[in-house]
Order: C-alpha cells, then sequence, then structure tokens
C-alpha cells in the first residue's frame, strides 16, 4: 500500500509542480533590450503567454513544467521579427537581428507604459545615443543645436537657454528620468550644466504636457532618459574630450548587471579655460595681467559624478539614483586705470544635489503602477573680488550688494496606475502629483519662502476602430500660494489610410510664478525691485496639427512629416515700473505663436539622411496693444546625415542649421514703436568616427562651427523709426577641432547554477 501511495504521489507531482522559464534579449552588441514583445503559442493549443521584457531585456513566464516544443515569436521595432520552434528551458538568451528599415523608437514620456512614436498619440521626437556621439555632443545645449523648432541663446554668465514653439524657455520642461530639474535662472534652465555622460536617449514633446506635468510645460517637454544596466554583464568605460577652443573633459564609469541586481557609478571634469574673440584654434592668450585677462567666454570647471543600484525581480522595478554637480565660473575684469594693476574678479559657484527613488510594479497582465520620490537640492553663490595684478593676492569686497547666495530646492512625490493593453478598446492612467519647493537667499522676503502643489490627474485612451485613438485627459491641483487652473486635453491619433497617419490636440497649458516672482525683495540705494503674492499663473490653449507618411520599398524607407502649430498664452508674467524707480512683477500682457514644418527622414542601408524647414511667428502686446495680433515670422532649415560601414566601424557625419533673421519691437528713445532684427546664421559641423580593437576603442574626431559664426548683430531695421544703438549677441567660439578617444570594456558574467 505504500509503494502504491508514492507510485501515485510521483505520477500527480508534474500536474502541481510549477516551473519558471526567464527570457532574456539581447542586439548585436550584446545590449539587452527593452520593450520586446514576446508571445508563447502551443502547437496545439494556441497562446500559452505573452510578455514584454523589462529595463534588463528580461521576462519571466511561470508554468507547469511545460516540456513540448512551442513556438516562439518575439516583435520589437528596430529589430527582425523572431518566429522559431524551441524546448523551454530555464533560462534562455536570444540575439535579435536589427532592422535599418524598421527603426520605430521606443519612448516613455507621457506614456502608460513602454510605447514608440508610432503608437503614440503624441508626437515625440527622439534624439539616440548614436546622433549623440555622431555630434561630439557633450551637453543638452550642444545636441538641441541642430534641433528644428529649437532657437538656443547664450549669457556668458547664466548660460545657454532655448525657445521650443517660439516660447521661452521657462515654459519647457526639462527632466531626467521622469524628475524636473531644479535651478532656473530668470526662468531657464543652463542647458550647458546637463551633461549627456550617461543618458540613452532624449525624448522631446512639444505642445502642452501640463496635465501630466504640471507648470512649466507649456510649450512642452525634454525628457533624459538614462542607461540601463545589461543583464548578467559588468562593463566600463573612460573618455577623453579635447577642443581647439580650450576644452579639456575626461569621463568614466562602471556598470553591474546581475541577474536581479544591477549598479553604476560614473563620474567626470568637463574644463574650458575660456574663449575671446582674439584667440586662435590651438592657442592660448600669453599675457594674463592686462586687458587680455578679460574673456567674453568665461573660463569654467564642471565636476560630477553620480551612482545607481537597481533591482528587478517578480515584476518590481526598483531605482535608487543619485548624482552631484559642481560648475566654477570666473570672470575676470579688465585692469583698472591709470596704472592698470588692480582688478575686479567675480565668482560663481553652482552645485546640484540630486536623489530619486523609482518604484515600478507590474499588476497583472496588463497593468503598471508607476512612483517617484525625488529631492534636488541648487545653491548658486556669487561673490566679488579685489584682486592684486602684481601680487595676485585677492581680497574679498566689502558692498554687500556684489554678493549673493541663492538656494533652490524641491521634493516630488509622483505616482500613477495605469491600465495599459493593445488589444483593449478603453486604457487609462490616474495619479497624483506633490511637488513642494523653497527658495532661500538674502533677496527672498524674510530670507526664505516655499510653496506646494498638490494635483490629481487622469486620462483615458478610446479606442473606438482599430485605426482611430482618442485620448482626453484632466489635472486639478490646489497650490499653498496662488489659484490654479483646472486643465484638460484632447488627443486623437488617425490611421486613416496604410501608412498614413494624423495627429491632433488641444490642450490648456499653465506657468506658477515662481518663488523669486512671488517674494522677490532687492532694495537699495540704486534698486528697487520687490516680488508680489497676488500674481495669476500663466495659462495657454494649444492647437497641434501634423500628417506623417512613411514609405519602404526595398532597402530604402522615406518618412515625411508636415505639421502645425497655435498658441495663445494670457497673463504673462513680466517685470513692469510701478511708480518712480520701483519695480514688481505682474501678469500684464499677451503672447502668441505659430508656424508650420515639413521634415522628411531617408533611410537606405548605412545612410540615414534627414532635412526639415520651419516657418514661426510670434505676437505680442508687451510693447504695444495693437501688436498683438501683428505675427512676426522667422525661418529655420536643418539637415544632417550619417553613413555608417558596420563591418568596419566607420562612420561620417554632417550636421548643418540655419537660423533665420529674428525680428521683434521694441520702444527706442523718442518712446516710438521700432522693428529690431537679429541677424541670420549657418552652423555647420562634420565628424568622423572609427572603431578599432574588435570595438573596443572609439575615436571620434571632427570640426564643429566650420563657418566660424562667433556673433550676430541686432539693430533697427531699415525703413522704420531709426536707432543708434544695436547689440551684438554671441553665438559661438568660431570654428573649432575636436577629438576623443573612449575605450569601453565588459566581461559576460554566467551565474552560479546550484
Amino acid at each position: 500500500m505504500k509503494h502504491l501511495f508514492i507510485a501515485f504521489f510521483l505520477s500527480v507531482l508534474p500536474i502541481f509542480g510549477k516551473a519558471q522559464t526567464e527570457f532574456q534579449f539581447f542586439d548585436e552588441s550584446n545590449e539587452s533590450i527593452v520593450g520586446i514583445k514576446l508571445t508563447v503559442l502551443s502547437l496545439d493549443e494556441g497562446i500559452l503567454f505573452r510578455g514584454i521584457s523589462d529595463d534588463f531585456g528580461k521576462l519571466s513566464w511561470e508554468h507547469s513544467l511545460h516540456k513540448e516544443q512551442v513556438q516562439l515569436v518575439a516583435k520589437m521595432s528596430g529589430f527582425k521579427t523572431m518566429d522559431t520552434l524551441v524546448f523551454i528551458q530555464s533560462e534562455m538568451d536570444f540575439i535579435m537581428e536589427s532592422d535599418a528599415l524598421d527603426q520605430e523608437e521606443v519612448i516613455v514620456t507621457a506614456q502608460y507604459g513602454t510605447s514608440t512614436t508610432e503608437k503614440s498619440v503624441h508626437r515625440v521626437k527622439v534624439i539616440d545615443r548614436t546622433k549623440m556621439d555622431a555630434m561630439g555632443a557633450v551637453n543638452l545645449k550642444d545636441v538641441l543645436t541642430n534641433e528644428l523648432g529649437v532657437r538656443l541663446a547664450q549669457d556668458n554668465i547664466l548660460g545657454s537657454s532655448m525657445t521650443l514653439q517660439g516660447i521661452s524657455g521657462e515654459n519647457v520642461k526639462i527632466l531626467i528620468d521622469g524628475v524636473p530639474v531644479v535651478g532656473r535662472l530668470d526662468g531657464n534652465i543652463d542647458l550647458s550644466q546637463i551633461n549627456l555622460q550617461e543618458i540613452e536617449r532624449i525624448e522631446i514633446v512639444e505642445g502642452p504636457l501640463s496635465v501630466n506635468y504640471g507648470t512649466n510645460a507649456l510649450a512642452g517637454v525634454i525628457n533624459l532618459i538614462s542607461k540601463k544596466p545589461n543583464h548578467n554583464k559588468l562593463s566600463g568605460s573612460a573618455m577623453k574630450y579635447y577642443e581647439s577652443t580650450g576644452h579639456f573633459n575626461v569621463t568614466g564609469n562602471l556598470d553591474f548587471g546581475g541577474k536581479h541586481w544591477g549598479a553604476g557609478i560614473s563620474g567626470g571634469r568637463n574644463f574650458f579655460d575660456g574663449w575671446h574673440t582674439s584667440h586662435q584654434p590651438f592657442k592660448n592668450p600669453i599675457p594674463i595681467a592686462d586687458s587680455n585677462r578679460f574673456m567674453s567666454w568665461k573660463p569654467k570647471e564642471q565636476l560630477f559624478g553620480g551612482l545607481y543600484l537597481q533591482r528587478n525581480k517578480a515584476g518590481w522595478m526598483i531605482r535608487y539614483k543619485a548624482q552631484f554637480f559642481n560648475e566654477f565660473i570666473l570672470n575676470r575684469g579688465y585692469p583698472r586705470p591709470p596704472y592698470q594693476e588692480t582688478a575686479f574678479d567675480d565668482t560663481y559657484n553652482t552645485r546640484r544635489i540630486d536623489n530619486s527613488l523609482n518604484i515600478k510594479k507590474k499588476v497583472g497582465k496588463a497593468a503598471i503602477t508607476k512612483h517617484t520620490f525625488a529631492y534636488n537640492r541648487y545653491d548658486r553663490i556669487k561673490n566679488t573680488y579685489f584682486v592684486d595684478l602684481t601680487t595676485l593676492d585677492q581680497s574679498i569686497t566689502a558692498n554687500s550688494t556684489d554678493h549673493d547666495t541663492s538656494v533652490f530646492d524641491q521634493w516630488i512625490f509622483r505616482g500613477s496606475y495605469a491600465r495599459s493593453m493593445d488589444s483593449a478598446k478603453i486604457n487609462f492612467e490616474v495619479g497624483y502629483d506633490v511637488l513642494i519647493e523653497s527658495a532661500e537667499g538674502k533677496r527672498i522676503l524674510k530670507g526664505r519662502q516655499e510653496q506646494g502643489d498638490f494635483a490629481l490627474f487622469t486620462s483615458a485612451q478610446y479606442r473606438p476602430i482599430e485605426s482611430l485613438v482618442i485620448r482626453p485627459g484632466l489635472r486639478y491641483a490646489y497650490n499653498t500660494t496662488y489659484k490654479t487652473p483646472v486643465l484638460p486635453s484632447l488627443n486623437l491619433k488617425w490611421e486613416f489610410a496604410k501608412n498614413w497617419n494624423f495627429r491632433t490636440s488641444y490642450a490648456r497649458g499653465f506657468r506658477a510664478p515662481g518663488i523669486k516672482e512671488l517674494y522677490f525683495e532687492f532694495v537699495d540705494i540704486n534698486h528697487n525691485i520687490v516680488g508680489s503674492d497676488s500674481l495669476s499663473a500663466e495659462n495657454s490653449h494649444n492647437l497641434l496639427a501634423s500628417f506623417h507618411h512613411d514609405w519602404t520599398k526595398n532597402a530604402t524607407s522615406i518618412q515625411t512629416e508636415i505639421g502645425g502649430f497655435y498658441n495663445s498664452i494670457n497673463n504673462r508674467i513680466s517685470l513692469a515700473a510701478v511708480s518712480g524707480t520701483e519695480f514688481t512683477y505682474v501678469n500684464i500682457g499677451a503672447f502668441k505663436s505659430n508656424g508650420v514644418r515639413i521634415s522628411t527622414k531617408i533611410q537606405r542601408k548605412n545612410l540615414t539622411f534627414n532635412v526639415g524647414g520651419a516657418f514661426i511667428g510670434r505676437a505680442s502686446d508687451l510693447v504695444s496693444n495693437n501688436l498683438i495680433n501683428t505675427f512676426i515670422y522667422y525661418p529655420e532649415v536643418q539637415s544632417s546625415a550619417i553613413y555608417t560601414i558596420k563591418k568596419k566601424g566607420t562612420s561620417v557625419s554632417f550636421f548643418y542649421k540655419y537660423q533665420g533673421e529674428l525680428p521683434s519691437f521694441s520702444i527706442n528713445e523718442n518712446d516710438e514703436v521700432e522693428q529690431v532684427i537679429t541677424e541670420d546664421y549657418h552652423l555647420l559641423d562634420l565628424t568622423f568616427s572609427q572603431r578599432i580593437w574588435k570595438d573596443r576603442l572609439k575615436l571620434t574626431v571632427g570640426s564643429k562651427n566650420l563657418l566660424n559664426v562667433t556673433q550676430i548683430v541686432s539693430a533697427a531695421s531699415s525703413g522704420v523709426a531709426h536707432s543708434a544703438t544695436s547689440n551684438s549677441i554671441s553665438v559661438g567660439t568660431g570654428r573649432s577641432y575636436f577629438a576623443s578617444l573612449k575605450l569601453q570594456l565588459s566581461k559576460k558574467i554566467k551565474n552560479k547554477k546550484p
């Protein structure tokens, strides 16, 4: 009887036994692939399992000791579909073959989960690592130089700023892994402070995303996505960068990816010894204690580092990341008459500390919950020194207005629950977004102020028919210092014919008054500037529409897009004189912008070619109420090409951008309205890269700003009220030559099996 019981138990054990298979997907460079859609099918019973690979390129299937042969179908944009018959094992690794004509990028910004540019109801532009490397881009400013619809401005103290859709950068939200970058000066984030060392791709969404991300997303969102660790792989890299205008950079990183763990550390130093129009390539000025000590582009040093720790298991992804950034800028003054032996020097020291914790959890087969908790701090210290140029002794000046310390910090608590299933007619997302920020400084009322913003947001994605997607959204918030508007949005995507897509949207956007605008206080013998706690939020209406067409034949793919936009912004916040010499921030004036754009991307075997043009107009009543409907336009043209010989590891690239004449209105000394024209200019870069030693070494050389643009002039145009004044605006440091050498080593780690 005992033996019969044991035999029966052993015979039924497989029925109750459970096994788990872990699938892992890699590309041809042995890098893990996120977003692979895998289907496991029985040869008799149909679908057994469906799943999407995670940040390690992994997905797990729990099954009842399945021993029969099954069919695996793996799909991913940019790769050829894998369709094969296999016997299931506990661990299965696959290498996906790339498809040059199917380069649909994976995106996460404003998506319910991982999606693609083709499926998204938003128009999302992706800048991948290939383009960043081909450009020799060091920071965000470098890579945006070649983007259509983006216009950059340079302040050699405050740094680089931008406009998007003709709207200033204070209305563009910049995120790193979904966390807003803190530290706006005059409303703008310094783009040159955002290094690209650990960035995998950049996602740009034009138009308001205020429903998703709240304030400052009125013109759009730029989201920088960090690299993820590779499963069972130890890798490290080091890079040295030199540019003839005085840039000397060095960076390095080390990453480890285990079965369920990932960790990494990185760091670097960017050094710039300053530049003046008198400088020649590869030559530094010899004297320092005379008029040549003044630089139009200030000497700068950046030190930065970071680490992360990531855990993936049982549908959970938990990732902690910490980053540190320190920048020192030295503004040497002109020697003082009559003997030229002393000078005043200004120093600007900026520090950023960023901490974030991201948690994702799969809920069932089609839902995901995501939570982000972050603390970010920004310090900026400005000091002035009296320098003896004969002894080089220096002492801090006694005038208190020469010095300033500003501290900004923010706490972020953000989470959402989303259901996303391709076959479902209705998917949805609900979430919360809490932002608590503060500012400290002697020019802030009472030395410190803070405000809190508490928001709920939701959206639904309805697919009444296979070719049509409708996505309404809504955000409601409570703010501790001002009344927040209710924000609706409506997006539509319609595939009205094969390979033809139409997208359109209406959205409300807003920009909250910053703490500086609310509580600024700078009163002395020369200044009387105060904030206003009665400010309202700027608000906007935005309309977008675009047509997209894909054409593929043999080895050629052509993607063409035509689109347009319209923005209307009310309650703009500006600094205005209220009485005599007293200035304060007020809600005054309106602003409008519109534009059209057309772009084409051609891919043929080893060549990727882009060309596009835009025509953007702006109107404002800030100068005169009669000008609110008087649009003045400027053109843009952008082009780039990357030609790669994969077998030899060689690539050649060029990047071109034309910025047309920029008109605007101003009031001259006779209180007359005049039109001011900022000159047009052309930017052209050329690069060459070569991989050697089995792809372990990569050498990139090239020339930036080949047309040698340094400054442009902004002056009153002829035919209108005359003005004797004109301004020179910095654009670049002239023609330069650069070289970078990157060493990358990696080793596959085998799991120890019991």
